[in-house]
C-alpha cells in the first residue's frame, strides 16, 4: 500500500431551489475516486426542501476523507454563495461546480497529475453538455478555446476548469453580473495563471434543462460588457499577461459599441 498523501480537494456548489436534482450531484460527488475530498454546499436562499436534502446527505455520507460543509445564506445570486463557499474552502485544488452537472470518477486524479507534472495552477479538459428536452448529447472540446477565451468572450464551462489555491486566493466571484459569471471568472483565473495544464478528455457534464433558455432569462437592454471591463480592470496589477488582457478589454469595448450603435444608445 502507497503511502502517498492526496491532495485535498475542495468542491463548491451552490444549491437554490433543486430539490429534485442535487442528490444525484451529490453522490457523484462522493463517487468520485479521489480522496480527501471537502465538499461545501451553499443553499442560497432555497424555498423548497433543498436545504433538508443537503443536510441529510451530510448526515449520512460525511467522514474522515469526505468532509461536508454545508452553510446557510440568504438568497444573493450563485456568484456570492461561491465566494462564500471559498472562505471555507481548504483545499489544495478548488473545484466549482453547479448543483445538476456532473464530473467524471477520474477528473481529479487525471488533472492533478497533468498539473503536477507541467508546474500548472490551472487545469482544463473538455466537456459534455446533454439537453434534457432531448437527450442530445454535445461534445465541447477546450483545445482551440485557451487563447480565444483569455482575450474574448468564450466559456470553458463551469466545471471544466481545477484550480490551485494560489490562483483562486486571487480572484473573487463578481456579484454585480447576472449572467456570464462563469466567463468572467475563469478568463480572469486564465490571465493570471502561470501555467494552463489541458486534458483532452470530457471530465465535465454540463446539464442542460429544456427550460432554461438564455434568450429568457437575459435583459436585452441592460448588456454585461461594462461591468466585465471593470471586473477585468481589477486584475491589470496583478497580471503579467497585459497583453492579452487588452486584447480582452479591446473586444468587450467593441461589443459594447456595437450594441450602443444597433440600439440606438449614447
Amino acid at each position: 500500500m502507497s503511502d502517498k498523501v492526496e491532495s485535498l480537494v475542495s468542491v463548491i456548489i451552490p444549491v437554490y431551489n433543486r430539490d429534485k436534482d442535487v442528490f444525484s450531484t451529490l453522490m457523484n460527488i462522493f463517487e468520485n475516486s479521489h480522496r480527501p475530498i471537502q465538499l461545501i454546499l451553499v443553499d442560497d436562499g432555497s424555498t423548497d426542501d433543498s436545504l433538508k436534502v443537503l443536510e441529510e446527505f451530510k448526515k449520512r455520507y460525511k467522514s474522515d476523507n469526505f468532509n461536508v460543509l454545508v452553510l446557510q445564506q440568504t438568497n444573493q445570486g450563485a456568484p456570492a454563495a461561491r465566494n462564500n463557499g471559498y472562505r471555507k474552502a481548504t483545499g489544495d485544488f478548488i473545484q466549482f461546480l453547479d448543483s445538476d452537472d456532473f464530473l467524471s470518477a477520474e477528473k481529479f486524479q487525471h488533472q492533478i497529475a497533468m498539473m503536477n507534472k507541467e508546474h500548472a495552477d490551472f487545469g482544463l479538459c473538455d466537456f459534455e453538455m446533454i439537453y434534457t428536452d432531448t437527450g442530445k448529447r454535445v461534445y465541447h472540446s477546450n483545445a482551440e478555446k485557451i487563447k480565444k477565451v483569455i482575450r474574448t468572450h468564450g466559456s470553458f464551462g463551469c466545471g471544466s476548469p481545477l484550480l490551485r489555491r494560489q490562483l483562486a486566493d486571487k480572484i473573487k466571484w463578481n456579484t454585480k453580473l447576472k449572467r456570464n459569471q462563469d466567463v468572467d471568472y475563469f478568463q480572469k483565473a486564465a490571465l493570471l495563471a502561470t501555467t494552463i495544464s489541458y486534458t483532452p478528455s470530457a471530465w465535465y457534464t454540463y446539464v442542460r434543462h429544456g427550460n432554461e433558455r438564455i434568450s429568457m432569462t437575459y435583459d436585452k437592454t441592460n448588456p454585461v460588457y461594462g461591468l466585465r471591463i471593470k471586473s477585468l480592470l481589477g486584475i491589470w496589477r496583478h497580471t503579467k499577461n497585459r497583453f492579452h488582457l487588452l486584447l480582452a478589454l479591446w473586444n468587450l469595448t467593441l461589443s459594447l459599441s456595437r450594441f450602443k450603435v444597433r440600439n440606438g444608445l449614447k
